[in-house]
C-alpha cells in the first residue's frame, strides 16, 4: 500500500474524517427559504419598479414578462418579473440538463408593498436548484451555475436604491429536504409523495411532426379564448421561453389563482398582519406565474405538462400552515383542471 504521509501516522486520516463529518454536518444544517428578500426600496412602488426595470434592461438577463398580482380589495400592490439568464441556460445545455427540469432556469423577482415599505425579493435559486438538479449527472457544475445566476439576479435588484437585507423567507427548509422534494410532512400524501419529475403531469400530447411554434401558438390562442369567456378563470400568458427546438417553458396566470394564493397564504399568518399589511402573502409573489413545460416525450410526441399544483403549492406556500392546506384541499385540483381545460381548448365551468 502506498502512503502519501508518514508511515504509522494517524493524524491525517483522523483529521480527514473530521473534515468530512463537519462538511456533512454543515450541509445538513444549511437552510434555504423558497424566497429571499433582497432589499427594502427607498422609493414608492412606481419608483422602485421603474428603477428595477431600468436595471434589468441594462443587464445581461432576458426579461420574459411581468405580471401585476391581483390582491383582494387592491389593499397592496405586488408584481412579479420573469427572467432567464443566457449564461445559466448555456451552462445547463453544456451539462446535459434534462428537458423536464427546465423550470429551474426561470428566474423570478417579486416587488410588493408590506409594512409601509416596498420590498423586493426573489425565488431562491439555491433552494430550487436542489429540487430540480437532484439525480443530474453533472449536478455540481449545475449547482455552481445556479448560484452564479442567483448572484446575477441579486446584482440587478441591488441596483435599486434601498436597504440591503438578503434574508431567507418562508417556507424555509434544510438543503437536503429540497433534494428529491416530495411535499412536506404531514401533507406529503396530498402531493402523493411525488418529486418534481413525477409531479409533471401531461395536460395534452400533440403529434411530433407539429412545429414547436405551432404548439405554443395554439396554447396562446386557447388562453385568449378562455379569458374572453371568463375574465376571472380565463388564462393570461405572462412569458414564453424556447430553450431550443425541442423544449419550451410558458408562464400562465389567472385572477382566480392569484386571489387564492394571496388569501391562502395570508389567512393564518395572524402575527404578520398589520393595519397596512392585511395580506402578508404578497411576499410570495415570485411563486407566480404557474408553469407549462413543453417537450418531446419518449413516444416522440409533444407533451404539454403542468406540475401537480398541490406539490407546487407545498413547495412555495407550505408556511401557510397545515390548517390552510386542509381548508383549501380542493383548490389545487380545481386550478389543475382549469389549466387542462385551457390547454385542450375547453371553457372551464
Amino acid at each position: 500500500m502506498r502512503h502519501f504521509f508518514k508511515r504509522g501516522s494517524i493524524v491525517f486520516p483522523v483529521a480527514l474524517a473530521l473534515m468530512v463529518f463537519l462538511a456533512s454536518s454543515a450541509m445538513a444544517k444549511e437552510e434555504f427559504g423558497s424566497f429571499q428578500k433582497v432589499i427594502e426600496a427607498d422609493g414608492d412602488f412606481t419608483e422602485a419598479t421603474a428603477a428595477l426595470e431600468q436595471s434589468i434592461a441594462g443587464s445581461k438577463l432576458e426579461l420574459l414578462g411581468k405580471m401585476d398580482i391581483t390582491v383582494p380589495d387592491n389593499a397592496q400592490k405586488a408584481r412579479t418579473y420573469v427572467l432567464t439568464s443566457p449564461t445559466f441556460n448555456q451552462a445547463a445545455t453544456a451539462n446535459g440538463l434534462a428537458s423536464d427540469a427546465i423550470s429551474v432556469l426561470i428566474l423570478r423577482i417579486g416587488v410588493y408593498e408590506a409594512y409601509g415599505k416596498v420590498n423586493v425579493n426573489i425565488a431562491n435559486q439555491d433552494a430550487l436548484a436542489n429540487v430540480y438538479f437532484e439525480g443530474e449527472k453533472n449536478r455540481d457544475a449545475l449547482m455552481s451555475a445556479a448560484t452564479a445566476a442567483k448572484n446575477e439576479l441579486i446584482q440587478v435588484v441591488q441596483a435599486v436604491s434601498g436597504k440591503v437585507v438578503n434574508k431567507q423567507q418562508e417556507p424555509i427548509r434544510g438543503a437536503k429536504k429540497y433534494q428529491g422534494y416530495n411535499g412536506d410532512f404531514p401533507a406529503q400524501m396530498m402531493a402523493k409523495f411525488r418529486d418534481f419529475r413525477k409531479s409533471l403531469l401531461p395536460s395534452k400530447e400533440v403529434e411530433g411532426t407539429t412545429s414547436l411554434d405551432s404548439v405554443i401558438d395554439d396554447i396562446k390562442n386557447n388562453a385568449s379564448q378562455s379569458l374572453q369567456a371568463d375574465p376571472e378563470k380565463g388564462w393570461k400568458i405572462i412569458g414564453v421561453k424556447k430553450f431550443n427546438d425541442n423544449v419550451a417553458w410558458m408562464g400562465i396566470t389567472n385572477t382566480y389563482t392569484e386571489l387564492k394564493c394571496v388569501n391562502i397564504n395570508s389567512d393564518f399568518r395572524f402575527g404578520d398582519k398589520t393595519d397596512n399589511t392585511k395580506y402578508p402573502g404578497v411576499d410570495h409573489a415570485p411563486a407566480l406565474p404557474l408553469e407549462l413545460v413543453i417537450f418531446k416525450a419518449d413516444n416522440g410526441k409533444w407533451r404539454i405538462a403542468q406540475y401537480g399544483e398541490m406539490w407546487r403549492m407545498q413547495l412555495y406556500f407550505w408556511d401557510s400552515g397545515y390548517a390552510a392546506f386542509a381548508k383549501n384541499m380542493l383548490i389545487p385540483e380545481s386550478i389543475m383542471n382549469q389549466i387542462d381545460d385551457m390547454v385542450n381548448g375547453k371553457v372551464s365551468k
